[in-house]
């Protein structure tokens, strides 16, 4: 057998047990057949023993590893970190583990970590990933992306989301806006927000001055550079919208150097809506992606997926939510107290 993990083995658990090695094989795999009370013998036996199924020499054998494989650049961005905890407990619902793969966006680790997930893991979800990864992959075992880009696909409407930002911000009277986009080059998400933004400007008839685009990395860091050369502009925006709450959260910190008063000088709209961005000062006003939900969902269609079931759709979209908090106001509107703007208002839109 070759499902040692530990020195005790499946013989161990089998006279423990009082039943053969085949059995106990079965109770492990889930086979069908087995009564109830033999199923309870061999699951008090695998206990007692402290036995522990190996799913690396599991996937070796050519069996199920019960492990979805992760792939994502970081576990430092909190949307990460969110999608992670919604796709791990429909992964533990259904009795399967993650493994997580950090790639920092460098192909020569993409290539090595997808290679072992090939090997190892039942199915992959892929975490905002490269183009390359796909590749990498290719059609070896079963792939959900987290982003808008792959054959089976979990997202937001980020096209409604730019829009929606656009309006909100023109509602609000803005017309000197600028966009601190993301890393439109690499990942189609940030390509999508920044088309609809655009088409948003577009249909109340204003353009994006060369000077009002910005590149933030969907970084604080970056974001905080974006507003530094913004905020110092001869004729500065009166409102920002970034592609994601981080690099929102760095305009913000600029501004709040620069002595430039936000909403009153400045308004700032973010992506996302992580917890951080509920607890700024002033609070963000920020296009929520249900990023738990979103996890969940891409969990259950690659179980599905990984179980031999075709699901009835490839590409789930879920609608932008434009949530209005403390951030955003009409220019030049006095500064309201931090007890009034931590209120959210809603606005669902479809995709």
């Amino acid at each position: 057998m070759t499902e040692i993990l530990t020195s005790v083995t499946l013989a161990d658990v089998a006279r423990a047990a009082g039943v053969s090695k085949m059995t106990v094989s079965n109770v492990i795999n889930n086979k069908p057949g087995m009564t109830e009370k033999t199923r309870a013998r061999v699951q008090r036996a695998i206990r007692g023993t402290g036995y522990v199924v190996n799913p690396v020499a599991r996937a070796l054998a050519g069996k199920s590893s019960n492990m979805i494989g992760v792939l994502t650049p970081r576990l430092n961005w909190p949307f990460v970190s969110e999608i992670l905890h919604g796709a791990s407990v429909t992964a533990e619902a259904a009795g399967l583990n993650l493994a997580i793969f950090t790639t920092a966006s460098n192909v020569t680790l993409e290539r090595e970590r997808a290679g072992l997930l090939r090997t190892l893991a039942d199915g992959v979800l892929l975490v905002i990933p490269s183009e390359d990864e796909h590749a990498i992959l290719g059609d070896a075992l079963p792939v959900v992306t987290l982003g808008a880009q792959g054959k089976r696909t979990v997202q937001v409407d980020n096209h409604a989301g730019g829009r929606l930002a656009a309006q909100h911000l023109i509602d609000l009277g803005h017309r000197r806006i600028a966009h601190i986009a993301g890393q439109h080059s690499q990942l189609r998400d940030a390509s999508e927000r920044e088309e609809g933004f655009f088409a948003g400007l577009r249909g109340a008839g204003l353009n994006l001055p060369a000077e009002y685009l910005e590149e933030g990395e969907f970084s604080e860091e970056g974001g905080e550079r974006a507003a530094r050369r913004l905020l110092t502009l001869a004729e500065r925006p009166t409102a920002i919208f970034a592609a994601n709450d981080r690099s929102a959260i760095g305009a913000l910190r600029a501004a709040q150097a620069l002595g430039v008063r936000v909403p009153h000088d400045l308004s700032i709209l973010g992506f996302d809506d992580i917890h951080a961005a509920r607890v700024t000062d002033p609070p963000l006003t920020t296009i929520r992606q249900p990023l738990e939900e979103m996890g969940e969902t891409a969990a259950r269609l690659l179980i599905d997926l990984i179980r031999g079931s075709q699901p009835a759709e490839s590409h789930i979209r879920f609608p932008a939510t434009l949530i209005v908090r403390g951030s955003t106001a009409p220019p030049g509107t006095q500064v309201r107290p931090l007890l009034n703007v931590a209120s959210t208002e809603e606005v669902r839109v479809s995709p």
